[in-house]
């Protein structure tokens, strides 16, 4: 019965959204906003919705009343691009906790820290959580940040909160903190140097993850106890790059167990449980074929959390539930709106399992938001995240897989524009690179692109994320090598399949992307007409200082592995004489993981070596310019800087 009921609904509202139109060219202006909502959230009782709302170069928290979903109350309101909003949580029916970033100097580092507030779903009484105390450091100060751990089903006006304390040697230690008057209460020491916190399904802090003082290894300590008055317990010690991974989701007591990811036996990232006792591990869940799981599902129950599931990507994401009429409803969502072109899955729902957001997008598809209300078996469209491209027929995603030059199987995407014959190639490297990969949602980088006729390449080169070890790992120590030819073979695969002009051709990266875009300028100067670098890397010397001062040692010994000889043979800034192409350089100031130093050196090497290059610097943006004002600005010249040179 629900499934008709949705199933007639759903046709309706999609296909009303998706009636194609053909103007000359899509604004640019439709893509380079922020969403217009991001991480919705229903309340404990079902009620109301807290969503991120973007508008214009506005950001806000507002609340809507899930029976009125066309009204929207904004509560919390940040201007201009220095502040940035995280993340929302329910504290409890009644008030929204608001996690808000601020870029912040200490010494020569370049940092966030984290502001934490508490407002009630009118709008009134906002208060910043923060621990009272005398006169501060700048250390002390970025210390001081608090982080919400768990919120307190038995206690609504608490919540649990994290701050490296001066009194713990700066390690994290818990506080009990009143969310309407913003006392903090010490509520957990920490004399193991503790980085990490786990609750489990009873709210309890029962599990912790703690480090040690040697700089150049990675350990970490996994410790458990009984109950909130036993000692801790050493129970697993892991050393990244050596042992099995083994990342914590839950301590169960009356198992003695953990839930845990970790790529034991597979050689590739599952869920499991470990027996502490016997050491022993069993498997909960797998992915098909040699992809990693993504994820845990886990759900809030009373205090604590319950895993229900988890989640891998296969081209789009998939959710695994335990649970079966969790597993029912899912697939019945999945498969409505399969019928629709969509890719969709159940987003969010209250305590009673009645209200319910589900999410909604496609290749070509921006993302959407539905509600369905369980008990009236209703289903209606809420807000989608790009509406103003939702009346446009965009570019459709194609994956496909090739053979590396040295005959390993990779795999990416081709984006073709639509009506173009022969177009212009987009070569669109991933950041990361370890760990993260291109999938085939709809991208508003690679959708703007195709609507100005390019077709766009994205290659989930080797030390790509999500494939299993082997994937990962191959990819190891190659930055500027294999990793970049695994490129050059992907646009060869293109020009063998004769899918586009890999002779007009420009190469566009951010991060890591920006770096291999950079790497393309003096390996393959020929072959790109332009290049464009979003807070790329020029300087691999500086790249791994800059590592180093973060304490990322095990990082570089074991992932980077090159000597200072070899870092200089694949750092673009010594080989600016090859350069043939024009580049654009954009960084924001407040980057944290690359200086904005890298492309103003790179910028300088250039134009000292006579190249033509332009260098554009946002004072508050961040290593992603996720503000709406440096979006905006960023892709818009990027998307003039690609025209000059392959219309």
């Amino acid at each position: 019965m629900i499934y008709r009921v949705i199933l007639t609904v759903i046709v309706f509202i999609v296909s009303f959204q998706t009636i194609a139109s053909k103007p000359a060219q899509i604004p640019v202006s439709s893509f380079n906003q922020m969403p217009v909502v991001q991480q919705p959230s229903v309340s404990p009782n079902g009620k109301n919705i807290a969503v991120i709302t973007n508008r214009g170069e506005v950001t806000q928290v507002s609340i809507s009343p899930f029976d009125k979903p066309q009204e929207m109350l904004p509560v919390v309101e940040l201007g201009g691009e220095k502040y940035r909003i995280e993340s929302i949580n329910w504290a409890n029916d009644e008030r929204v906790l608001v996690t808000v970033t601020q870029p912040f100097k200490v010494s020569t580092l370049q940092v966030r820290t984290t502001h934490v507030y508490s407002v009630k779903i009118d709008g009134s009484d906002i208060i910043e959580l923060k621990k009272r105390s005398r006169k501060q450091t700048n250390w002390d100060f970025y210390r001081s940040s608090p982080r919400l751990l768990s919120t307190l089903v038995d206690e609504p006006n608490h919540v649990l909160m994290t701050i490296r304390d001066k009194r713990d040697d700066y390690y994290s230690s818990v506080f009990k903190v009143n969310i309407t008057t913003g006392d903090f209460e010490k509520y957990l020491a920490n004399n193991k140097k503790i980085v990490g916190w786990y609750f489990n399904d009873k709210g309890e802090v029962l599990m912790a993850i703690g480090i040690d003082d040697n700089y150049n290894t990675d350990i970490d300590y996994i410790y458990t106890r009984k109950d909130q008055k036993s000692d801790w317990k050493l129970i697993k010690k892991i050393e990244a790059y050596q042992d099995d991974t083994f990342s914590p989701v839950m301590f169960e007591p009356k198992t003695n167990s953990v839930i845990v990811i970790s790529d034991h036996k597979l050689n590739k990232k599952a869920l499991w449980r470990y027996f502490i006792d016997t050491q022993e591990y069993k498997l909960l869940g797998a992915a098909p074929d040699k992809l990693d799981i993504r994820s845990a599902i886990t759900r809030l129950e009373g205090n604590g959390k319950k895993v229900v599931g988890y989640t891998y990507v296969k081209n789009f994401i998939k959710k695994v539930y335990f649970d079966q009429s969790n597993a029912d409803l899912n697939q019945q969502v999945v498969n409505i709106f399969a019928k629709q072109g969509l890719q969709a899955f159940v987003y969010d729902w209250d305590k009673a399992e009645n209200h319910y957001i589900l999410y909604g997008v496609g290749d070509n598809k921006p993302g959407q938001f539905y509600l369905y209300n369980k008990s009236k078996q209703k289903i209606s469209p809420w807000y989608g995240q790009y509406p103003s491209l939702s009346k446009h027929q965009l570019a459709s995603v194609m994956p496909f897989t090739f053979k590396a030059r040295d005959g390993m199987d990779l795999n990416g995407y081709l984006t073709l524009p639509n009506n173009v014959d022969n177009p212009s190639l987009i070569v669109f490297p991933h950041g990361g690179p370890y760990g993260v990969r291109d999938s085939q949602y709809f991208n508003p980088f690679v959708q703007l692109f195709a609507s100005r006729g390019y077709a766009v390449l994205q290659v989930n080169y080797r030390g790509s994320g999500g494939f299993g070890n082997a994937y990962k790992t191959s990819g190891y120590a190659q930055w500027g090598k294999k990793m970049q030819t695994d490129l050059m073979d992907a646009v060869n695969w293109v020009k063998e399949m004769k899918l586009a002009n890999i002779d007009n051709s420009c190469i566009v990266g951010a991060s890591y992307g920006g770096y291999a875009a950079l790497a393309a300028g003096y390996q393959t100067p020929k072959q790109f007409k332009c290049i464009v670098s979003i807070a790329g890397v020029g300087d691999m010397d500086d790249q791994v200082i800059h590592w180093k001062s973060r304490g990322h040692r095990s990082y570089i010994d074991n992932v980077v592995n090159e000597s200072d000889e070899s870092l200089a043979a694949i750092s673009p800034i010594h080989h600016v004489k090859k350069f043939e192409a024009p580049v654009l350089l954009i960084h924001g100031r407040v980057d944290t993981r690359v200086s904005y130093h890298q492309s103003e050196d790179m910028y300088e090497a250039l134009d000292d070596a006579g190249k033509e290059v332009k260098l554009k610097m946002f004072e508050w943006g961040t290593h992603n310019l996720d503000d709406s004002t440096n979006r905006q600005k960023a892709m818009g010249l990027m998307i003039e800087f690609v025209d000059q040179y392959l219309k």
